[in-house]
């Protein structure tokens, strides 16, 4: 179910369009239909309103869906990603990035991850040389989206939240017993940057998920202080391998802005899906 303008929707209350102010970055928001099994969201077939000129304005062209247990982002072309995926981890060049929700009962996830990953990408039909995967015990129907823009800069945030394995940063190590629970998020830019800027993506990506921890309250499984993150978290970033436009994306600029609201935004929606599925 497409994100609408001018209304309010469960992952991001916006006032309406004509009260946005014009040097704020627009919204676009693909929201999860309840129980969906089959299409998440697609990013880059609809186009929306441009908040400066009033014109239809192209979103990005990735798409992302849901197959089986899996939610799959495809990349208009060949993209630099860099993160810590279980799958082609580092700076990779990638044309899709998988985020595959492993069942319990299942013995073949018992293997080495990466060569577990490789087979559920072979699977759906993908190479596993230009595919980038991470793993997780979340349900795809918890995943959350958002897309942000200003001008011709665009980001899109994916995020899959689990915080039974909820701590916070200098905790004791728990490695001898490790639970499940993991934050998954993934970030598209539709321009370039340079590695340097890449690298400062993820920090912005990764100040954003323990903002979002913070706010929810979430707390750590070990100290019970508040968590900044789980034991098993992955991030990734996504933008076109081209000459770089972008050599810096901190948070005095309207990239690092636009980074740091999509991955919050969607962090939180995804913790408040966790959070209302543990109570039931």
């Amino acid at each position: 179910m497409p994100g609408h303008w001018g209304r309010t929707c469960c992952c991001c209350p916006l006032p309406p369009r004509t009260s946005w102010p014009a040097d704020r970055p627009a919204l676009y928001c693909e929201l999860l239909p309840c129980g969906s099994s089959s299409l998440l969201f697609t990013t880059g077939i609809k186009p929306a309103l441009c908040h400066n000129t009033g014109r239809l304005k192209p979103n990005p062209l990735w798409r992302a869906e849901i197959r089986e247990r899996s939610l799959v982002l495809r990349l208009p072309h060949r993209y630099r990603v860099l993160g810590w995926a279980p799958l082609n981890g580092g700076v990779k060049r990638a044309e899709v990035i998988i985020n595959h929700q492993i069942d319990a009962n299942d013995r073949s996830t018992n293997c080495p991850p990466r060569r577990y990953l490789s087979a559920v990408v072979r699977s759906m039909g993908f190479d596993p040389r230009h595919t980038v995967a991470m793993m997780t015990g979340v349900p795809m129907r918890r995943a959350a989206a958002v897309s942000l823009w200003h001008g011709d800069l665009i980001v899109s945030a994916w995020c899959t939240a689990g915080c039974s394995n909820a701590l916070r940063v200098g905790d004791r190590a728990t490695v001898d017993g490790p639970q499940m629970g993991t934050i998954n998020l993934i970030v598209a830019i539709n321009q370039s940057l340079t590695e340097s800027a890449l690298i400062e993506a993820i920090q912005i990506a990764t100040e954003a998920r323990a903002a979002a921890l913070s706010a929810a309250r979430v707390r750590s499984t070990r100290s019970r202080r508040i968590a900044t993150g789980t034991g098993t978290d992955c991030i990734v970033v996504a933008a076109p391998e081209a000459p770089p436009i972008h050599g810096y994306c901190g948070k005095h600029t309207r990239l690092g802005e636009l980074i740091g609201r999509a991955a919050l935004r969607a962090c939180a929606q995804a913790l408040a899906r966790w959070r209302r599925s543990e109570r039931r």
